[in-house]
């Protein structure tokens, strides 16, 4: 499934991508496959996409037969987005234990935009020669300088985070999501300026009502821009269907 990337030139039939499916059919089928390793991809919109890191989360530590990595999950949150019951429900539902699940994801918190600073820029290099990692999740970047009042110091270490999370995934060759709102000024455009957006080669806008959640692939280096749309099913009380986790109808839009 993996493979050592070399320096050298390469023509397009010579790169072999690798991709694991991110649980969600919808995503997958935007991508194409799912979460390419190397790229870097940057989720931003409602909030409610966190539960798909959370998935994500779980599902891409499952073995290379099931389709994962088989490795644990480093997952860096300044974006307040754990949620134990939720992985323990996405544990059961794809018949892991969940404590064996909790043990394979490497949770680091920033309470302020310093910590994170420090995290990214100091301390991951470290977390990844301990822990064999194959996933890293990076969730709410720029949300504690934007709480505390976003400056041009801010912006520029949002910058220096940035490029060093596209260069260290692309040569460790991860699987990486990154998460950040929509810019206060246009819903299009992710919040934490300009550097954040460049140094992430995948973007996906998430816009999400109470009847469906629509992803919109708004960058990539292969593919168009386009969408895909899941319906949310509607409920009277209960437990959702396990389709709603799985990608539900879904329709595509060019």
């Amino acid at each position: 499934m993996r493979e050592t990337i070399r320096p050298g030139f390469f023509t397009a039939d010579q790169v072999e991508r690798v991709k694991i499916s991110s649980g969600v059919n919808a995503l997958d089928n935007l991508l194409e496959g799912g979460i390419e390793a190397g790229l870097t991809h940057l989720v931003y919109g409602d909030r409610g996409f966190h539960n798909d890191f959370l998935r994500f989360a779980v599902i891409s530590q499952m073995s290379n037969e099931r389709g994962g990595t088989g490795a644990p999950v480093i997952l860096i949150d300044s974006a307040n987005m754990i949620k134990i019951e939720r992985i323990t429900e996405i544990a059961y539902e794809l018949e892991l234990e969940p404590e064996e699940v909790m043990d394979r994801i490497y949770i680091t918190r920033a309470f302020n935009s310093s910590q994170t600073y420090d995290i990214i820029m100091n301390q991951m290099d470290s977390f990844f020669s301990r822990v064999p990692a194959r996933v890293l999740l990076v969730t709410g970047l720029p949300n504690l300088y934007i709480e505390e009042g976003l400056t041009g110091e801010g912006l520029q270490q949002i910058s220096h985070m940035a490029s060093k999370i596209m260069m260290f995934t692309l040569q460790r060759n991860l699987f990486t999501l990154e998460s950040t709102s929509t810019s206060p000024k246009s819903k299009n455009v992710p919040a934490g300026g300009r550097s954040l957006a460049s140094n992430s080669q995948v973007h996906i806008r998430v816009e999400e009502s109470k009847s469906y959640v629509r992803y919109i692939l708004a960058k990539h280096p292969q593919y168009p821009v386009r969408s895909v749309t899941k319906a949310i099913p509607t409920t009277t009380g209960g437990t959702l269907p396990l389709s709603y986790f799985l990608g539900g109808e879904e329709r595509e839009e060019e």
